[in-house]
């Protein structure tokens, strides 16, 4: 037996439960543009899974988040094929997989129409009168500090990235966090300036960045016209000092009359 389809008009979780209502045997193939998985199947369930150097039940649901794309089943012996996932369990069963994917991509579309990213800064949001046991249920949240990305603020927790995705998701609709405008304390270009200078520089210019370009320029003039000034007056001193030097030589080497030596 052969499927064939878009998954734009058969969703990914209509799919898997497609094929397992079938208790079919064989591979899914899936393309997305250059992007390329594979699906195992055995009995109608997937017990294996290859997504761009991911393998296992995180592959798995890195596919919730397709779209787009089209797939391919092909029924067909799987001997000697590998085996990463088992949904025979009593934690971890077909039905909660299904779950769990679809959560995962209603909290990624919910990100991502707030724009937040690894790149992102947040602020715990978490009150001072309950604080340690939130930190209990949300480990993570304290390193919120407004200052640092996600990305680096959440490196060392070792999340996957449904677990980043859940877990920022949960932050944010919770009222936990929330997103705040990035200050780099330390670069070095930033100033601080006064009202007064601030109301004096707009009043030349409303663009304030413009107005301090426009006031360097005009200080740098000054200053060349400073220096010229110098110049001048020190070419015009020695034009004043020349003559009087010379008179003062002449005064001095002269030589009294005969007889008047001393």
């Amino acid at each position: 037996m052969q499927l064939s389809g878009e998954l734009s008009k058969v969703s990914f979780s209509n799919l898997l439960q497609l094929v397992r209502s079938g208790g079919l045997t064989g591979k899914i193939s899936l393309t997305q543009g250059a992007r390329i998985a594979a699906i195992v199947i055995e009995r109608g369930q997937p017990i294996h899974v290859e997504m761009e150097g991911m393998t296992g039940l995180e592959a798995l649901y890195e596919l919730f988040l397709w779209q787009s794309g089209s797939f391919g089943f092909t029924e067909g012996s799987i001997d000697g094929l590998p085996r990463s996932i088992s949904l025979n369990s009593a934690e971890q069963t077909f039905e909660r997989m299904i779950k769990e994917g679809l959560s995962y991509a209603d909290d990624k579309y919910y990100l991502d129409s707030l724009g937040v990213s690894p790149k992102t800064v947040l602020r715990s949001l978490a009150s001072t009168g309950n604080y340690a046991s939130t930190l209990m249920i949300n480990p993570g949240l304290e390193r919120l500090d407004g200052v640092r990305t996600l990305a680096d603020a959440l490196a060392n927790l070792n999340f996957s990235r449904r677990d980043f995705v859940h877990t920022i998701a949960i932050w944010l609709s919770e009222g936990l966090a929330e997103m705040v405008t990035p200050v780099n304390a330390t670069k070095e270009n930033q100033v601080s300036l006064p009202d007064w200078v601030v109301a004096r520089l707009k009043q030349d210019n409303v663009d304030l960045s413009h107005a301090i370009v426009d006031m360097v320029i005009w200080v740098d003039r000054v200053k060349c016209w400073m220096y010229q000034a110098d110049a001048d007056l020190d070419k015009a001193l020695g034009e004043i000092k020349a003559p009087l030097k010379a008179a003062s030589g002449d005064f001095g080497s002269s030589k009294s009359p005969p007889g008047q030596d001393i």
